[in-house]
């Protein structure tokens, strides 16, 4: 009787063991089923509630939806390391888009990371600001939120509007249909090599109509909307050239603003505009891209870009043809004179005109001497205020603009 109570025991023992074991299981699923829910909530760990959890990630899925910008919040009771390298791994392996926030909760320490496009969207100051009201929260969840909202928020404001897939274009767009068919084709095979080989974007544009925008703000919008920009820091140059105007516009980006200075676009736009005036728009959009193709090759060797005072060597600019054509003529002129020189051989030299005057005609009873004319030479006095430049002092660099989305672009514009 003894032996079979000890032997129910022990069966009611496994049973109960094993029921607890199943349990844990589900319950281990279901947690693993509620974190994998969650796209910009990422807490392994278990901090926050499920409660919690819905609401942050319902705030973060309604800007991402609005904006086009993942936020992420990321907590956890570890001390990290590298807060930055957290930031990139997670940006790299779970963001939708090329713009990202991600605020990291450890046991010490609340940071603020961006990548990508936004990057350029918000200023230190801004993002300090985000954080110190996110410090101000009861709790850590209460924080979490704070920042979504706040973030939300100011990317609304800033016009900050989504990049969606079906929108992502070409490096050449010519809808003033500027170009044959066989020329679109060869044009853009030249552009992807370039752009993919020096990885950096370099697009061209085309259209017939600004739609009430000024021709700055429609190239830094086409560049912003319609998935320019090569790696990460998106870097690239766009040239737009708009018939309704006859105007053209340069936007760059990213590292583009660096290899393109104000006075390299200048030299540039100075190369191709006479191509665009002529309505030669073919081999004006080749150079353009032979051009962006030297000033990157320039910047990544030399990481010097091409500026005022370091602009590409020409062999032969125009100063070089006139100086050419100018010895060219004295050689001319040297050759015909020494010909004719050739044919005087039937004369010598005389010092003195007495073989041509006549004896006793010529009798001077009188001298004297008219002075006739003076003259003075006058050189301007350099003034105080003139430089080495004819008074345009050059600090050389790239200025840059705030476009619609919000982020820092480069670029010029004019008429053609």
């Amino acid at each position: 009787m003894k032996k079979i109570f000890s032997t129910i025991c022990a069966v009611l023992i496994v049973l109960t063991v094993m029921s607890a074991g199943a349990a844990s299981v589900y319950a281990s699923e279901e947690s693993a089923s509620i974190e994998a829910s969650y796209h910009h909530v990422l807490d392994s760990e278990g901090l926050l509630s499920e409660k919690n959890c819905n609401k942050i990630e319902k705030a973060a899925a309604s800007v991402y939806e609005k904006n086009g910008v993942d936020l992420f919040t990321y907590v956890t009771e570890q001390e990290l390391e590298d807060p930055d390298e957290t930031g990139k791994s997670i940006y790299k392996s779970t963001a939708y888009t090329k713009s990202s926030l991600i605020m990291l909760i450890d046991a010490e320490n609340i940071y603020i990371r961006t990548y990508g496009r936004a990057r350029y969207i918000f200023t230190t100051e801004e993002l300090e600001a985000i954080l110190d009201e996110s410090l101000t929260q009861k709790n850590t969840a209460a924080s979490l939120l704070k920042f979504v909202k706040m973030t939300g928020s100011q990317l609304t404001e800033k016009g900050v509007l989504p990049v969606p897939d079906e929108r992502l274009l070409p490096r050449l767009v010519d809808d003033a249909a500027l170009l044959s068919e066989s020329e679109q084709s060869s044009l853009l095979v030249r552009l992807d090599e370039i752009s993919e080989r020096q990885q950096l974007d370099v697009v061209v544009v085309t259209n017939n109509s600004l739609d009430e925008r000024t021709v700055e703000q429609y190239a830094d919008d086409f560049y912003d909307y319609n998935g320019y920009g090569y790696g990460e820091d998106d870097d690239g140059i766009l040239l737009l050239v708009s018939m309704d105007t006859r105007e053209w516009a340069i936007s760059t980006f990213g590292k583009g603003i660096d290899v393109f200075t104000d006075d390299g676009q200048q030299y540039l736009t100075d190369k191709i505009t006479s191509y665009l005036h002529d309505g030669d728009y073919y081999e004006g959009f080749n150079c353009f891209a032979d051009l962006c193709d030297e000033f990157i090759s320039q910047y990544n060797e030399t990481g010097v870009a091409f500026d005022y005072d370091n602009m590409p060597k020409e062999p032969f600019g125009w100063f070089g043809a006139l100086a050419g054509a100018s010895i060219i003529g004295l050689a001319a002129g040297l050759i015909v004179a020494l010909s004719l020189k050739s044919q005087l051989t039937s004369v010598a030299p005389q010092a003195m005109a007495n073989a041509y005057a006549k004896k006793g005609s010529l009798n001077v009873t009188e001298r004297t001497d008219l002075f006739l004319y003076h003259n003075i030479t006058r050189t301007a006095k350099p003034k105080d205020n003139e430089g080495s430049s004819g008074g345009h002092s050059h600090s050389g660099g790239s200025s840059t603009h705030t476009s619609s989305s919000g982020r820092s672009h480069g670029g010029s514009h004019g008429h053609f």
